[in-house]
């Protein structure tokens, strides 16, 4: 898929360091937007990141804005569009890191990085105020993190992924306490499966057949757990990923109306035209002339 509108920002566009070979940058946030001019603008990156972002902004991920203040998360998962605005005063840390850091050399699992709701969420936002009592637990493990990022000693790499899951593992509790508190239940579990499915297959599977005998469960159980957990039926997430492709690719690819339709699996160009419309009620090519105009302009 070519992006032409939309830069792509690699970890080699970050800070130097043996570390950043390995796969993790920690970066001021003032610093990051001193260095790369990309980062002003929407632009997308092919591995994770969490930011601790300190005072007001403005977040743009994938065609959600967000006003934020006070002390804000901002988790990001590969491909997703985004933008921080922002003034001067605005200052933070960010958090660079590829999955295979995060899981190299894990004693035991190494599905934590998608089991928790940071990545990859379809029903959560990808942004959360800390409340009063995590602001300095927060402060203290991103400090943490950059210093051992920046002193680069024997060892740092494992100190990092450490750090890192325990401000995964605590971020879950500043967002939910109480259903953290108690095991997962089956349906919630199954939910997420789902979920990641759905994004690793959401251009080849439309029907809900392939995912149920993935997860091992009839079609109709699937759709039933899915609405009652989320409200919606499990074939509309599907649909929803297809939606938001449909909307990457005419914010930030060349290719024609009728290429990104067969790009998402449609035979037909019309009928694509008309699975649009229906959820954003203008048709493709007005979608694009409209959300171009608004993104492409650089934050300041």
């Amino acid at each position: 898929m070519k992006r032409e509108a939309i830069p792509a920002v690699g970890l080699g566009d970050y800070r130097q360091s043996g570390l950043r070979g390995e796969g993790f940058v920690a970066v001021p946030y003032q610093e990051s937007r001193a260095w790369n001019p990309a980062l002003l603008s929407p632009h997308y990156h092919d591995f994770f990141q969490i930011s601790l972002i300190r005072g007001e902004a403005l977040l743009m991920h994938d065609f959600r804005e967000a006003k934020v203040s006070g002390h804000t998360l901002f988790f990001l998962s590969p491909g997703q569009v985004h933008a921080v605005k922002s003034g001067a005063e605005t200052d933070g840390t960010i958090l660079s890191f590829t999955r295979e850091f995060f899981d190299a050399g894990a004693a035991g699992s190494t599905a934590l990085l998608l089991e928790l709701p940071f990545f990859y969420a379809a029903d959560f936002p990808p942004w959360m105020k800390l409340p009063k009592p995590a602001i300095e637990p927060a402060l203290a493990l991103f400090r943490e993190l950059q210093g051992e990022f920046d002193a680069a000693r024997p060892g740092a790499a494992e100190i990092i992924r450490a750090l890192l899951r325990i401000l995964m593992v605590k971020a879950s509790r500043w967002r939910s306490p109480v259903r953290l508190a108690s095991s997962p239940k089956r349906a919630d579990a199954m939910v997420r499966d789902f979920q990641l499915l759905v994004e690793r297959h959401f251009r080849e599977w439309q029907a809900l057949t392939p995912y149920a005998k993935e997860l091992g469960i009839t079609a109709n159980h699937l759709n039933d757990v899915v609405a009652d957990a989320t409200g919606r039926a499990a074939g509309e997430h599907v649909r929803q990923r297809r939606l938001l492709d449909a909307k990457r690719h005419l914010l930030h690819s060349g290719l024609t109306i009728a290429e990104i339709g067969y790009a998402l699996g449609f035979k037909d160009p019309s009928y694509f035209g008309r699975f649009f419309r229906r959820y954003e009620r203008c048709s493709p090519a007005e979608f694009r002339e409209k959300i171009r105009e608004k993104y492409q302009k650089a934050p300041r």
